[in-house]
């Protein structure tokens, strides 16, 4: 059989490909090397942004998609692939009305500004009350009805590994099975394979000189772009990768961390003012704690040695309410006490008795470490911080016992990718389309939707956005 298309991954942008061409009648294959669909929509935060939506005019939020560019520009300094931005920017509205349409229900605290990347200027990221499950819950019927009815036909545990043509078209995908190699053909190839962020070779050989600690989805293992790159497409955007703060690897050394189970609030002090001080492996401070600008302290780890810190506090710190009278301990969704228990089983938290003994069971520098401890507490006393300006100066670290808890600029997507032209076709070493194969998704890159910024949403609205585009334009 040959498929009117062809898409490479059942994920976010290969799911709404799909739905949006089988309810124009057209017969899709799905290739998917694992046992279900989803992808990453059983793993994200599915954080979406989009100009003049319904939760926006109903909260009295003037917003459009002029304004929510002229802000992605403002935060990426005009860079990433322009064409494509502009492209995701004006498709959202229509992405999150066809997700309205659906039924998709939305976190009550919707839509808001978000901190944890640079910020937007005006409230427009939404997100559902399971992340990006919420997502899914509503995709997924979708998608059954679309394969009773024979428009949709999903083959799982199929393994991406080659590409065939005929007349200078790219019309087969092979692929790798438990019973063998197995060839497929489409009329349209659509690659929507994922990112790379599980595959460390590959991201060593993109970023020789980068650490990876990783919390991407376990099959963005660059089958999409190892293929693509072999016949010729271009990767591009590899050095605007900018990680993520706040992952604590739960085995260390593991080079994983999970970004829903364990991470600490490190992205910026607008959720959580430091209680604590941070350290590099040297035992020394590097920023002000304070700092609210992710990507300052983003730029400022990538500086450190093996891009990671320490985050120290003592006992009083971590029992102490906030202003408002509640707990908040540094790792997200932890109680006291839970901290506590983590701290005994010595994994990323570490616990001791004295700092002599916090720096013997962190590897950090003693006597670095003392002086450090020491300086920070006469800050304390006297309300001020000569070496990087922290303000908030409240909690001297004295009171055992002393604890340590180790975190990593860790990667949530990817942001290198494959260049593709405004038409989502992939292009050659000489900017060429390679006749037949589209593409959309993270195998693009965050750097193309992006820029070299996080800009909230810029990753999943333009998968499921430009998935529907081509599902709605190819035949």
């Amino acid at each position: 059989m040959k498929y009117d298309i062809l898409i490479i991954g059942a994920g976010t942008a290969g799911m709404s490909c799909a739905i949006t061409a089988a309810q124009r009648g057209l017969k899709v294959g799905v290739i998917e090397k694992s046992n279900h669909v989803g992808g990453a929509m059983h793993w994200s935060g599915g954080h979406m942004s989009a100009g003049g939506t319904r939760l926006q005019k109903e909260k009295g939020i003037e917003d459009s998609v002029e304004k929510h560019l002229a802000d992605i520009y403002r935060i990426n300094n005009k860079s990433g692939d322009l064409d494509l931005i502009e492209l995701a920017v004006a498709e959202a509205p229509k992405t999150i009305e066809w997700l309205d349409e659906l039924g998709m229900e939305w976190a009550s605290d919707c839509p808001r500004i978000i901190y944890g990347h640079v910020a937007y200027e005006t409230a427009r990221t939404i997100y559902g009350p399971e992340k990006a499950l919420s997502i899914y819950k509503v995709l997924y019927p979708q998608w059954e009805e679309k394969v009773a009815s024979g428009n949709i036909e999903c083959h799982f545990e199929n393994t991406f590994i080659g590409l065939g043509k005929s007349e200078e078209r790219f019309d087969t995908v092979i692929c790798s099975t438990e019973d063998g190699e197995l060839s497929y053909s489409g009329k349209n190839i659509v690659i929507t394979s994922g990112g790379y962020g599980s595959n460390p070779a590959y991201f060593q050989q993109k970023h020789p000189n980068i650490p990876l600690v990783s919390s991407c989805y376990p099959t963005a293992t660059a089958d999409g772009h190892v293929i693509l790159e072999k016949h010729g497409g271009q990767f591009r955007y590899g050095e605007f990768h900018l990680p993520s703060l706040g992952g604590m690897e739960e085995e260390e050394g593991s080079g994983r961390v999970d970004f829903n189970a364990n991470w600490a609030m490190v992205l910026t002090s607008v959720y959580r003012q430091p209680r604590d001080i941070y350290v590099n492996t040297l035992g020394k401070r590097f920023i002000r704690e304070d700092e609210v600008s992710p990507e300052t302290r983003e730029l400022a780890t990538m500086q450190q040695p093996n891009w990671c810190f320490w985050v120290v506090f003592d006992e009083a710190a971590l029992n102490s309410p906030d202003e408002n009278g509640n707990h908040n301990p540094i790792m997200i969704g932890r109680s006291v006490k839970e901290m506590k228990a983590e701290a005994e089983r010595g994994h990323a938290l570490r616990m001791a008795n004295s700092i002599e003994e916090l720096a013997e069971v962190t590897g950090l520098p003693m006597d670095n470490l003392k002086q450090t401890i020491a300086e920070y507490n006469t800050m304390v006393e006297t309300k001020t911080d000569l070496d990087f300006g922290r303000t908030y100066l409240k909690d001297p670290i004295k009171t055992a016992p002393f604890y340590a808890l180790k975190v990593h600029a860790s990667v949530l997507v990817t942001f290198g990718g494959i260049k593709v032209n405004k038409d989502l076709q992939v292009l050659d070493a000489d900017g060429e389309p390679m006749s037949g194969i589209y593409a959309a998704g993270e195998v693009l890159g965050l750097g193309a939707t992006s820029g070299s910024s996080f800009c909230s949403g810029m990753a999943i609205t333009p998968a499921l956005g430009f998935g529907r585009i081509l599902g709605r334009t190819l035949s």
